[in-house]
């Protein structure tokens, strides 16, 4: 009932968090989506013609119009069938797949004075998504039972702290390195109390990850000096820098991205070692500072090279894998190629996410170390990392204030 009533309080407590974050950094956020009235879902119940034109007869530039009737499934005109189109141009670097009946669109309503003209504007893919998402939190489940569950919790709250406090506050014009630290915090606390209790367990794990977090940021921090970023990695930087008249801090960007970027494997990392360190514990007879860092050490050797795969190879498999085409199939200079900003930053995402998980380790295994080592009866804690349900959970925090 104790643990229900933590468990419960913690959520209540992270949540209220999200609250009161977004409600600080929502001032200056001002940006208009629109109500998206223009942009109604519907379904295509008929191709009524396909016409092929060539603008210019000498050449193979054609433009093809699809002509279709669907039926509307969204927005106060739901249920009305209106006439369509969709224009594919062969010279478009971008080729959408042509129209065909039964496909479930997003339509674009434009207006010229009382007239009214609807287009393609895109295939409705969210629902393909939702089901996916849907499939992994059953899964999870299914595997985790109680913990997976709790993950689920954990991960939903996570996206809520990117999306509702991270953003506004960069829109917003706050300053993102502050912002950055203060999400991987809450991330970093709220996962492991969620998850794993309020437990020496949590807090050995927590004060390894945002270690080796800080440390991946006074890395990037003075990368940034040395390698005088400016923050324009892409085509879409320049669009961001017009946001909000131009306050968000494009390096800074670089520093958030880094850091979100890197904690789940910073975190991973560190929950392991501070979880094998406990069980470690509950098997030695008075375990010593050094048996317990020589034994942190010597599993964090087995991670490294694993964890470190890990987030070079989900780097690669994102947006350097479009660098890795570049690189195999141009006739640029190497040299150039190498010092360009878009390709140093992705390189300076792995180098410092994985220094993150370096850093993590050692220290991860030192603190584990000092507290186990310190507090024998935590050895007879049960192996979940939730020392509140062991009887002797008062005493040993009894203990941890008087020895402070």
């Amino acid at each position: 009932m104790k643990n229900k009533l933590i468990y419960t309080l913690s959520i209540i407590f992270a949540i209220a968090i999200l609250f009161i974050g977004y409600a600080i950094v929502k001032d200056g956020y001002d940006i208009d989506y629109g109500d998206g009235s223009d942009y109604l879902r519907a379904k295509i119940t008929k191709i009524i013609d396909v016409n092929e034109e060539k603008p210019y007869d000498s050449s193979s530039y054609t433009l093809t119009t699809y002509s279709f009737t669907a039926e509307i499934k969204s927005g106060s005109l739901k249920g009305e069938t209106v006439s369509a189109t969709q224009t594919i141009d062969s010279s478009a670097m971008y080729k959408t797949h042509p129209v065909s009946e039964g496909d479930t669109i997003i339509l674009y309503q434009s207006r010229a004075g009382d007239d009214t003209s609807w287009s393609f504007a895109e295939y409705v893919r969210s629902d393909a998504t939702i089901v996916l998402a849907l499939l992994f939190c059953a899964a999870l489940i299914i595997f985790g039972r109680m913990k997976g569950f709790k993950t689920l919790i954990t991960l939903i709250l996570t996206i809520c702290s990117v999306f509702f406090v991270l953003m506004p506050a960069i829109i917003s014009g706050r300053n993102i390195y502050f912002w950055t630290i203060v999400v991987c915090i809450y991330i970093t606390a709220m996962t492991l109390i969620i998850v794993n209790g309020i437990s020496f367990m949590s807090l050995v794990g927590g004060i390894g990850c945002m270690g080796g977090v800080l440390i991946a940021a006074a890395i990037s921090l003075i990368m940034d000096k040395i390698m005088r970023l400016t923050g324009y990695t892409d085509e879409c930087t320049i669009y961001i820098k017009g946001i909000n008249n131009g306050v968000i801090d494009l390096k800074a960007l670089v520093f958030a991205g880094i850091l979100i970027g890197s904690i789940g494997a910073v975190m991973d990392v560190a929950v392991n070692i501070a979880a094998s360190l406990h069980e470690v514990t509950t098997k030695i007879d008075k375990p010593t500072f050094r048996e317990l860092f020589k034994s942190g050490i010597t599993i964090s050797r087995d991670i490294i090279g694993t964890m470190s795969n890990t987030l070079i190879l989900a780097y690669i498999g994102s947006s350097l894998c479009s660098v890795l085409l570049i690189i195999y199939n141009n006739s640029f200079s190497m040299l150039n190629l190498f010092n360009k900003e878009n390709i140093v930053v992705e390189l300076l995402k792995i180098l410092v996410g994985s220094f993150g998980i370096l850093s993590a380790l050692p220290l991860t295994s030192a603190v584990g170390a000092l507290f186990y080592s310190r507090f024998e009866k935590f050895k007879r804690s049960n192996t979940d990392g939730l020392p509140d349900e062991s009887d002797e959970y008062s005493d040993m925090l009894d203990e941890f204030n008087n020895a402070n």
